[in-house]
């Protein structure tokens, strides 16, 4: 079964994420040590974008930087005092404005979970410890945009123009089928009597589509958009990514296939097939 690379790389990326941030196993608690909540920590953005950073300090103050994902805008810093309730249960925060208790829900060396009543409503918070002030707002995803991408491929979603621009030398060192070392083909380099374009065979998941093909220096850049017609892979990450990509030929007759996910690189290397 024929298996891309990208989506691979999706898959490597979030949980390579997810095990950077990984909870420690030490046995930590703030009923026992009060102080481990000194540091910075970071909210997981909620749905509307409110991605709020707590900076607690060892003299009992803790300062709020609002940051927004959805609106970014500059806020100002809310100082208040906190204490940590003697069972480690809760927090206590309090300044000339306003005073609330955050219960304290879980907690470890990096990360917590925090709640507080609103209205009639029980909001639920969870932050990692983190280096600097900063909002998680990699973390966060946009329910609007989410939900349109998870629907049925339009033609107004991507415009296909994959011809190969004329006039570069050695055009032949392109012309083919290029596969990874497992056999799967990654990307196809077509010359015909219409021209030469880039192509890739749909497979019983995904349909491929490019544009934006231009030649930088040696290598050939392009965009590279995929695709399903499956209702069930519209959730996929896969799914109606446009990514960056380069085809560049090398010395020993292999090609370096470069493409960009969430603005890491990764680099393959392909030879030609005729399968």
């Amino acid at each position: 079964m024929f298996k891309p690379l990208l989506p691979l790389a999706l898959s490597a990326l979030f949980l390579g994420g997810c095990a950077g941030h990984a909870p420690s196993k030490d046995k930590v608690s703030l009923r026992t040590d009060k102080s481990a909540i000194v540091g910075i920590w970071a909210m997981m953005p909620l749905k509307s974008g409110i991605a709020n950073v707590a900076e607690y300090k060892a003299d009992g103050k803790v300062l709020l930087h609002p940051f927004n994902c959805a609106e970014p805008k500059t806020q100002a810093v809310e100082i208040s005092d906190y204490k940590v309730a003697e069972d480690g249960s809760s927090i206590h925060v309090q300044s000339e404005a306003r005073a609330f208790d955050l219960k304290v829900l879980g907690f470890a060396p990096t990360v917590m979970m925090l709640s507080m009543p609103v209205a009639d409503a029980q909001l639920t918070f969870l932050y990692r410890k983190v280096d600097q002030v900063a909002p998680l707002c990699d973390l966060y995803v946009d329910a609007k945009g989410e939900a349109a991408r998870r629907t049925p491929f339009q033609a107004s979603d991507f415009a296909p123009a994959p011809a190969v621009p004329a006039g570069h030398a050695g055009l032949e060192r392109y012309i083919g089928k290029w596969a990874s070392k497992a056999g799967a083909v990654q990307i196809e380099v077509v010359r015909d009597a219409s021209g030469v374009y880039l192509y890739h065979r749909p497979d019983e998941n995904w349909r491929y589509l490019y544009n934006n093909v231009r030649w930088t220096g040696d290598a050939l850049a392009f965009n590279s958009y995929a695709y399903t017609e499956k209702p069930a892979l519209f959730r996929h990450p896969y799914h109606k990514t446009n990514t960056p990509m380069t085809l560049e030929p090398l010395e020993n007759g292999q090609a370096r296939l470069t493409y960009l996910i969430d603005g890491k690189r990764f680099d393959s290397l392909l030879h030609r097939t005729k399968d």
